[in-house]
């Protein structure tokens, strides 16, 4: 009967490891996410920057 409590507790620690293992990936994917979203935002605002300026160079020539 020991064999089977003693498994049962290795099983249960384990879970507890996997679980709070997903919650720090979780974590850090989110984490990922945002600092991808923010690198978009920066390269659209750069994007749209160097747009406004080509019409900008392209309207005092006219």
């Amino acid at each position: 009967m020991q064999d089977i409590e003693q498994y049962l507790i290795d099983k249960a620690d384990e879970c507890a490891r996997l679980a709070r293992a997903g919650r720090e990936l979780a974590d850090s994917l989110e984490t990922m996410g945002h600092d991808l979203m923010a690198r978009a935002v920066a390269l659209d605002s750069a994007r749209d920057r160097l747009n406004k300026d080509e019409r900008s160079v392209r309207a005092a020539k006219r």
